[in-house]
């Protein structure tokens, strides 16, 4: 089931259906297929939309709009997808709306049954939305504030409602703005609303609303350079960032490696072969014997009580008995983990301090496997150097005041956590391609790594920057200013370290310590994997580890 799960997920984080949104049964083929779908057309961004309470309601219709699209899809789902009482949640009234859903949206006109009994309504207590432990960062969007509503809600307002959305059920943004009021509505009826929402009357915020063209914006943004373009914040940076502008996103990417990858990296990744290799293994050696012993059972002795030590047995006989002859297993003292590792791709990242940093990365990976933590490889860079056609744009709209950023992001995921190394390690070779990256803007990778970490389970989350400097986009700087990338890279940085995220820098060849507070600057590429082994090793191994430890 959970290879089913990655493989129609394309690789996706794995997850599960949370509290009352899951069904009833959870090892059939039926829910295998249910949980598929929705990895593969779930998008976690829309989840920020909403408030938790306001999320289980959201996820319901969610659930019912990807097992829909999966049933669409493939044949064979849609026979397995079609038991709809056996996926209906567990809890009544949200399976109600459930088994409404999926009618509706499969285009039928009759529902069977009601969807609003207030009186059958169990009283419940909400889950909020998987794996952020209860943490929210302050860059997350804030939830679309609602209207009044005029009259009580009825089935009738609901199936409207479902109408609406059926015809965007291939938009999950579109379906998610369309569902909102809905969702607010049915918060209300079954009464969870919330004292933090603004006044009835008031008017939704611009900075918490999507922009309803930017997808078809950023399906072929290369088509036309002569449309008119401006100044376009993304609503995740406006509360956190207020001074960092993105002129356009429609040239901004974010894939899997293996968009880019060609079989001619493979030549480039057999060079790694071809470097001393013995210093580093051992190293990796050292880490994993390390991470071992950490994970190995502790035991208190001599105790009154616990699980009989044979060693002690003698101390029941004699003159003077002791009955402190147990011993009691302590909790492991390191939790379950997780490593992001960033990697700044960037065009003066060349040479051997590269190839250096390709090694440390290969080896650090496969150590952390063999030890049983989670790790994401992940890179960065931009898109454009010259010809840039978002600072094309922008000198055709007549170089108007500051236009922020005016380059493309290029985000590369080249190993998820679940993904096992065995498959991920060809695509290392991209890593090593010459010409690939450009310029680097490490506020926003930071940004994008950090938001993905926060999303994984693991009580203890590591991000491990690797990068050559400073950021730099000779366009941005040259139409904001020096300080315009600095100032917002710090300031990520600030929010990063407020967070349960434990932030290290490695700078390969130049000083990172006035940006990050926990860095270490190596100048020489063959002591990149010895510093990174020895961060990595202190961050895992320790209980508590300090703020100050680096």
């Amino acid at each position: 089931m959970e290879a089913w799960c990655r493989t129609y997920g394309q690789d996706r984080p794995l997850t599960c259906f949370p509290g009352p949104i899951a069904p009833f049964s959870v090892r059939s083929r039926k829910e295998s297929d249910a949980q598929a779908a929705w990895q593969r057309w779930h998008d976690p961004r829309e989840d920020l939309r909403f408030t938790d309470i306001e999320w289980s309601w959201y996820a319901v219709l969610e659930r019912a709009r990807v097992e829909t699209m999966a049933s669409e899809h493939l044949p064979g789902m849609a026979r397995n997808l079609g038991h709809l009482k056996a996926l209906s949640p567990v809890d009544p009234g949200m399976a109600r709306l459930y088994l409404a859903a999926r009618r509706i949206f499969d285009g039928q006109a009759d529902i069977g049954t009601a969807i609003l009994v207030r009186e059958e309504e169990p009283k419940r207590r909400m889950l909020p939305r998987p794996s952020l432990k209860g943490w929210r960062l302050s860059w997350q969007s804030a939830p679309v504030t609602r209207e009044a509503m005029s009259k009580p809600l009825t089935d009738a307002d609901v199936i409207e409602g479902l109408g609406a959305a059926r015809r965007v059920l291939t938009d999950g943004g579109r379906f998610a703005e369309v569902l909102h009021p809905l969702i607010q509505a049915l918060v209300d009826f079954h009464g969870h609303g919330s004292q933090d929402n603004p006044a009835p009357n008031s008017a939704p915020s611009d900075d918490t609303m999507l922009d309803a063209d930017s997808s078809s914006d950023a399906e072929h943004p290369d088509a036309d350079l002569e449309r008119s373009g401006g100044q376009r914040q993304d609503p995740v940076f406006t509360k956190a960032f207020p001074d960092y502008i993105v002129f356009t996103r429609d040239w901004d990417e974010e894939h899997l490696a293996t968009r880019w990858y060609h079989p001619d990296d493979a030549a480039a990744l057999k060079a790694l072969n071809t470097l001393d290799r013995q210093r580093v293994r051992q190293l990796a050696h050292r880490l994993q014997r390390r991470l071992l012993a950490a994970r190995l059972r502790h035991w208190t002795f001599d105790q009154e009580e616990g699980v009989l030590d044979s060693r002690r047995l003698a101390r029941l006989v004699g003159t003077k008995p002791s009955h402190r002859v147990f011993r009691l297993e302590n909790e492991a003292p390191v939790p379950e983990a997780c490593v992001t590792l960033l990697v700044d791709q960037s065009g003066s990242m060349r040479g051997v301090r590269r190839h250096m940093a390709a090694l440390a990365i290969d080896l650090a990976v496969h150590t952390l496997e063999v030890c049983q933590v989670r790790c994401e490889v992940l890179g960065y860079t931009t898109r454009f150097s010259a010809d840039n056609p978002v600072s094309q744009r922008w000198r055709k709209t007549g170089c108007h005041g500051s236009p922020g950023r005016l380059n493309a992001l290029r985000h590369i995921l080249y190993k998820t956590a679940e993904q096992p190394w065995r498959r991920a390690r060809p695509l290392l070779g991209l890593l090593l391609r010459e010409g690939f990256g450009h310029e680097n803007i490490d506020g926003e990778a930071l940004h994008w790594a950090a938001r993905r970490l926060m999303y994984r389970p693991q009580m203890r989350k590591v991000l491990v920057v690797l990068s050559d400097g400073a950021p730099h986009d000779e366009d941005t700087v040259r139409a904001n200013g020096r300080e315009f990338l600095d100032n917002h890279l710090r300031a990520v940085i600030a929010e990063i370290e407020s967070s349960p995220i434990h932030l290290v820098a490695i700078g390969t060849g130049q000083d990172v310590g006035r940006f990050y507070r926990h860095a270490v600057t190596v100048r020489r590429p063959e002591a990149v994997a010895e510093v990174l082994f020895e961060r990595l090793g202190d961050l895992l191994t320790q209980a508590q580890p300090g703020r100050s430890m680096i």
